[in-house]
């Protein structure tokens, strides 16, 4: 692999899931897993000597011809240096407005 080559992201997609029992998901959906993803998250494993590891997890809101969805991303730990607040999110199209998310 060329190291100066840009990696792709390890991307997937999660839209409203039908609730066909109380515990059902509210999302669901599938990612790309890229090797290089996977291999720096078991190096992780590898450098803490533990069965658990902190990773990443992003999502954007997108829209596509079959409706909204999230576009999820998963990545190996990372601290990001200028933490600012976020934004006003409207996650509404999941939880249809609801106050409680649990």
């Amino acid at each position: 692999m060329d190291l100066d080559e840009p990696k792709k992201r390890s991307l997937g997609k999660l839209r409203i899931a039908p609730k066909t029992k109380p515990k059902s998901p509210n999302m669901a959906g599938t990612i790309r897993l890229q090797r290089h993803t996977a291999a720096a998250i078991l190096q992780a494993f590898a450098d803490a000597g533990s069965d658990e590891v902190v990773c990443n997890i992003a999502g954007w809101v997108n829209q596509d011809h079959e409706g909204s969805y999230l576009t999820v991303e998963i990545s190996p730990k990372y601290v990001t240096r200028d933490l600012q607040p976020p934004k006003e999110n409207n996650l509404d199209f999941i939880f249809d407005g609801q106050e409680n998310h649990s």
